[in-house]
């Protein structure tokens, strides 16, 4: 009688690293297939790690999506640049991203020398294959593969999805037979507050001007279930290191504000299924990028 033989199941940890704005955040969802991770046009949106867990029949790629490398002038920009290169350590698997429209410079190369410190098999992704910048993906490949610390590159656009399919091929034929680290249904290892935070900075990174992006924070004060009415009470504190930064996130008679607010709330309806009552404060905290008891209560440690 033939013996059933089964395909081994493989699984392992993946980091996605790369410098700011290449698109590492807008990846992982696409991989995942969900917005698990938010997304905005500023430089630096991704401040901590965030595990994002993809399970199929023969194998678990758990995601580290993590902020952008580069040169830190701040607390939490130390925190930033840490979270990645503990990714790296982390990580069975290294996913390098660049972006096709910029050419290389100090901080891919920098991050190039983290990768082989690392001693993880690394891809080189070329993201934003989208856009006018494909034209230079040959010279910039050229330029990557010389490193030599790259199994493969993939060329790839996470905004349409083009080539992913290959990519997480390409991942799974990196990865060991290993156990199943987490239950079918598990996505990540952030808790729901985290999220909630995440998605009122989104907005308030979406809708304010350039000054204000780097120096806004979320803190949840509560959130509070009513039963009967079958709704989430959720008050959050939306700190800024300066006066004129409060009076734009206000706007004028609260107009800001209150559209931050109202797009935030759909986006949290969406995670927790409920109606949800949401209250913002705005407060000036002065400096809290700097200061460490400031970035702990942020959950920037």
């Amino acid at each position: 009688m033939a013996k059933l033989v089964l395909d081994p199941f493989k699984s392992g940890f993946v980091a996605i690293v790369g410098k700011p704005n290449v698109g590492k955040s807008t990846i992982l969802n696409y991989l995942l297939g969900t917005d698990l991770a938010i997304v905005t046009s500023k430089p630096e949106t991704t401040r901590n790690k965030i595990l994002g867990t993809l399970t199929s029949k023969n194998s678990q790629i758990n995601f580290i999506d993590t902020p952008g490398m580069h040169i830190p002038h701040t607390l939490l920009g130390r925190h930033m640049v840490r979270q990645a290169k503990e990714a790296l350590q982390e990580a069975d698997i290294v996913l390098a991203v660049i972006d096709v429209t910029k050419r290389l410079d100090k901080s891919d190369y920098a991050l190039f020398d983290a990768i082989k410190d690392s001693a993880r098999p690394s891809l080189l992704v070329i993201n934003k294959m989208d856009t006018s910048g494909k034209k230079f993906a040959l010279p910039l490949i050229e330029e990557c593969v010389k490193t030599g610390i790259f199994k493969d590159y993939i060329p790839i656009s996470a905004r349409t999805g083009d080539n992913t399919k290959a990519l997480t091929h390409k991942i799974f034929e990196l990865l060991s037979e290993g156990p199943k680290f987490f239950p079918d249904d598990y996505l990540t290892d952030r808790p729901r507050e985290f999220f909630i935070a995440e998605a009122i900075r989104e907005q308030v990174l979406k809708k304010t001007e350039e000054e204000v992006p780097y120096s806004v924070a979320v803190f949840i004060d509560e959130i509070k279930k009513i039963p009967k009415k079958n709704v989430y009470h959720v008050s959050a504190t939306v700190y800024i290191e300066r006066p004129s930064q409060k009076a734009i996130i206000i706007g004028k008679r609260g107009q800001m504000l209150k559209a931050i607010g109202e797009a935030a709330r759909m986006n949290i309806e969406k995670q927790l299924g409920k109606k949800v009552f949401l209250q913002l404060w705005v407060k000036v905290r002065d400096n809290w990028r700097r200061d460490p008891n400031a970035l702990k209560m942020l959950g920037y440690t």
